[in-house]
């Protein structure tokens, strides 16, 4: 019984104690107290109920309510949860407080957080559209300026088509039945219309009896007046140079630099407009200088240099006369030039001239055209990249006319011409066909024209600009064919927009490759192959002959399209190498597929 009692009140006594401790004890844990009822299934509440949605949710705002929390809280250590899920709130988050603003654990909220983010949503999204509609636009206008050709740029000589004139047959402006400067100027656009990107003046200066005598030469700084004045040359200048063309002019060679003057005469004359200094100095320096510095002409074709490459003073004239035109101008020889000059004055010769004229005929048949283009693009000058390129003619001052000599083949030989690699000239009149005296009437009733007998009056197809005759000279034997001109204007273009023709040669780890070849094939015809890395090769096919050649060229081509003819009908036709026809006189430049 007393060991009853004392169990009973040893008992009574550790519950007191426990029921002590348990009020002592920080409510940062929650108690399961068996005397608390669980939650039947039936009482639980979605918290996104219709029956919990009808009351607001608790928001940072709500200030009264988190303060009711707050002190519910705080009263955790007297009272246990209901549910053994409950969560006693931990003493270490007492430190909730309002007080204007909301703070927890003792840290303000961001003022961010009270922005008006419905307009900064709105600002945003306009700012990111305006970036996308921005970059849109500078992706179009990026495609919109890419250039639809990605063709090599040259020099303003190089690859180019040039235009001869002289001026005193071109065209007369004031009835006086002689051509001049002024009715130059007014032909320019169309000059340009042909294609040319520049123009050469033949003899322009003063002369006893110009221009029938237009070679003996009285002043090399002096315009002759019989086709205008200095002014009048000025206003042709400015107005080539307005249409992005430039200006040659023929200079004959009378004289070489002096040694020991070349310093002084470089300091005194290169920007001087005073030709009274020209008696000082040699002429041809003067005259080159004055030209080039005063009156801005853009290159000089080196008339009889050919005669001074054996001089002591050679090789230092040309380095003086380069150095007085400077950048961008250039000189032109002639093929005899290059021929003639050895050793020193040849290496001077290909690095100071920009041009050598090769004249092109058929005087040796075609047999001997083919081995000529041969010979030239064997030679000397595709031997490096920086020595001169070719000047190709068929037609000029010192030679009788093309349509003279091979009136059937004018169109012919002029494709030939434009498909070569190199720079291409056309001699005035040539472009309709037009044609000189022939050398038997010359040497009878017309001696008196012996040296002027090609250098017929030009012919316009607008009748108002065939006013009047030139008295001085005969005109064209042969009627003008203006239906020329629309083959010419092809050739033109065709060139100018196609490397494959207008490039010389491949250049490939600084060696020059050939990018030509002349296929060999019936007596009559001419077939030239032009190639080019990544770019159409183009076939040009001419028949010199008086009849038709029916051949089969499959073996080297298969076919490729027409863009240009001496037929204007036939370009864009597609042609098939397997079995074809080439009309006499005819003359096609396909551009094969890749």
């Amino acid at each position: 019984m007393n060991e009853s009692s004392e169990n009973t009140l040893s008992s009574a006594a550790t519950d007191l104690e426990t029921l002590d401790y348990l009020r002592g004890v920080k409510s940062s844990t929650c108690l399961l107290l068996p005397s608390t009822p669980s939650p039947s299934p039936m009482d639980f509440k979605h918290p996104l109920s219709e029956e919990m949605n009808e009351e607001p949710f608790v928001t940072l705002n709500d200030a009264p309510d988190l303060t009711n929390i707050q002190t519910d809280a705080s009263a955790g250590d007297s009272s246990s949860s209901g549910d053994s899920n409950s969560v006693v709130q931990d003493p270490a988050d007492e430190d909730i407080k309002l007080n204007g603003s909301l703070k927890l654990n003792n840290r303000k909220l961001p003022n961010f957080v009270n922005w008006n983010w419905i307009i900064i949503r709105k600002i945003l999204l306009w700012v990111v559209l305006s970036g996308l509609v921005a970059c849109l636009g500078a992706i179009i206008g990026m495609v919109v300026t890419i250039p639809k050709t990605c063709n090599p740029d040259l020099p303003w000589y190089q690859g180019k088509v040039f235009y001869e004139i002289f001026p005193a047959s071109f065209k007369d402006t004031n009835n006086d039945g002689m051509g001049d400067l002024k009715g130059l100027i007014k032909k320019l656009d169309y000059i340009q219309d042909l294609g040319a990107s520049a123009v050469r003046l033949n003899y322009v200066f003063q002369a006893h009896h110009y221009p029938e005598k237009y070679f003996n030469i009285t002043s090399l700084t002096n315009i002759d007046r019989s086709i205008g004045i200095l002014k009048d040359f000025q206003d042709l200048v400015e107005e080539v140079h307005k249409r992005n063309m430039s200006i040659v002019l023929d200079i004959p060679v009378k004289s070489l630099a002096v040694p020991g003057l070349a310093a002084n005469f470089t300091h005194a004359f290169l920007f001087s407009n005073d030709t009274s200094l020209v008696s000082y100095y040699d002429e041809t320096s003067a005259a080159i200088a004055y030209w080039a510095r005063a009156q801005k002409v853009d290159g000089f074709y080196l008339k009889d240099l050919e005669s001074y490459v054996d001089d002591v003073n050679f090789g230092r004239t040309l380095q003086i006369w380069k150095q007085i035109i400077g950048n961008g101008k250039i000189f032109i020889a002639s093929e005899h030039a290059l021929e003639k000059a050895k050793g020193d004055a040849l290496n001077v010769l290909l690095s100071r001239v920009d041009l050598i004229d090769v004249h092109l005929d058929l005087n040796d048949g075609i047999d001997g055209l083919k081995k000529r283009i041969d010979k030239v693009l064997m030679g000397k000058l595709w031997s490096k990249p920086h020595y001169p390129w070719v000047h190709w003619n068929i037609g000029n001052i010192n030679s009788e006319r093309v349509s003279t000599k091979h009136i059937q083949n004018t169109l012919a030989l002029t494709a030939l011409e434009f498909v070569l690699p190199g720079t291409v000239s056309v001699f005035y009149g040539d472009e309709v066909g037009l044609g000189g005296v022939p050398p038997h009437q010359v040497e009878g009733d017309f001696y008196e024209h012996k040296d002027v007998h090609n250098l017929v009056p030009m012919s316009f197809s607008d009748k108002n600009s065939n006013v009047g005759i030139l008295p001085w000279n005969s005109q064209s034997v042969l009627e003008p064919r203006y239906h020329f001109l629309d083959v010419i204007t092809t050739l033109s273009k065709l060139r100018l927009d196609t490397p494959t023709i207008y490039l010389r040669a491949i250049y490939k780890e600084g060696n020059m490759l050939k990018s030509m070849g002349i296929r060999e094939t019936e007596d009559n015809l001419v077939v030239v192959e032009r190639w080019y890395p990544r770019r159409n090769t183009c076939v040009f096919v001419g028949n010199f002959g008086n009849s038709s050649i029916t051949t089969d060229l499959s073996t080297m081509f298969y076919g490729g399209t027409v863009v240009a003819a001496s037929n204007t009908t036939m370009v864009g036709e597609v042609l098939y190498f397997d079995h074809i026809t080439f009309l006499p006189y005819s003359a096609v430049i396909l551009k094969l597929e890749k």
